[in-house]
């Protein structure tokens, strides 16, 4: 009897759950760790199995678990990363990163009784502000990554994303056989808009000039802050034709909107389009030279068109 007190006073002191289960998953003992964290007093646990303290639970790598303690003597982990949790637990900070209930790590480990049959101790460890200190990690992670890969000013992908993108991309539509197109779009006469309206008007100009482009874009299209006041897409999908469809779209659109504090028509753009094509391939250096080739020629020839122009 000092031996099992002994035994309790040691158990009822960890920080963690534990909790031993008969073969058959009935209670015979339970821990003053789960009494504060389930609510669940011990008198009440004892004797009962897991399903009927917890009508929901089901586990069936706790079953598996289960059965190598009881039958093969061998101690088994349940890691939070898989499993998540064994008994559901709520936790205060209800919904902080999407978690509501106790994340655990879980061992279970064989317990040798008289007559030669076998008990399970399930240790239950509390790994809940583990788990949420790694997500808030992963999550300033990807906005650092996300962070890096646009401009900070629109919001749109800059150029090191799309080189990154690119390239690859030309391998992927090589191999399906699809077209690719590239359009070079430039404000007109921006430099006179940030010179007699101030650089603050002129990021506004930018900040709504992308806002419309967008809105003319497919989601799956790609758009670039090429630098300064133009910007690159890329239609994948696309040839040549629905390239310029598509810079003629944006055209338009451009011209019937009021741009930041300019009236309609008062921001006008210029569009050069290239595409790439299976049976006559570039490079994406070549590509962007040809798209940018006819944007300054778009703009030589008056300023506010897309070149080529297809009939």
């Amino acid at each position: 009897m000092s031996e099992l007190l002994s035994f309790q006073q040691v158990c009822d002191r960890v920080p963690m759950g534990i909790v031993i289960l008969t073969g058959e998953y009935r209670v015979v003992y339970w821990n003053r760790w789960l009494e504060q964290k389930t609510g669940v007093p011990a008198a009440q646990a004892t004797g009962k199995t897991l399903k009927e303290l917890y009508p929901d639970f089901e586990n069936k790598r706790f079953v598996w678990a289960m059965e190598n303690v009881l039958n093969n003597h061998s101690p088994q982990v349940m890691s939070q990363s898989l499993n998540h949790f064994l008994i559901p637990i709520p936790i205060n900070n209800r919904g902080r990163h999407g978690l509501s209930l106790m994340q655990q790590h879980v061992q279970i480990a064989p317990v040798p009784v008289p007559q030669g049959s076998i008990l399970a101790m399930v240790s239950i460890q509390d790994v809940t502000e583990n788990v949420i200190r790694s997500s808030a990690y992963t999550e300033l992670a990807q906005k650092l990554m996300e962070d890096s890969s646009r401009d900070p000013l629109t919001g749109v992908y800059n150029r090191r994303f799309m080189w990154d993108w690119l390239l690859p991309q030309l391998k992927l539509i090589s191999r399906a056989k699809t077209p690719l197109a590239c359009l070079m779009i430039d404000i007109d006469h921006f430099k006179k808009i940030n010179d007699q309206f101030g650089h603050a008007v002129g990021d506004k100009v930018l900040v709504s000039f992308v806002g419309v482009v967008n809105y003319c874009l497919r989601e799956s299209d790609v758009f670039v802050r090429y630098g300064g006041e133009e910007f690159a897409a890329f239609l994948p999908g696309n040839d040549l034709k629905g390239g310029v469809n598509a810079a003629e779209r944006i055209l338009n659109t451009i011209n019937t909107s009021c741009l930041a504090s300019f009236d309609a028509g008062r921001i006008t753009c210029s569009i050069g389009v290239s595409s790439w094509d299976y049976n006559d391939p570039c490079t994406g250096e070549d590509l962007l030279k040809t798209a940018d080739k006819h944007l300054y020629k778009a703009k030589n020839n008056g300023r506010n068109q897309v070149v080529p122009v297809i009939v």
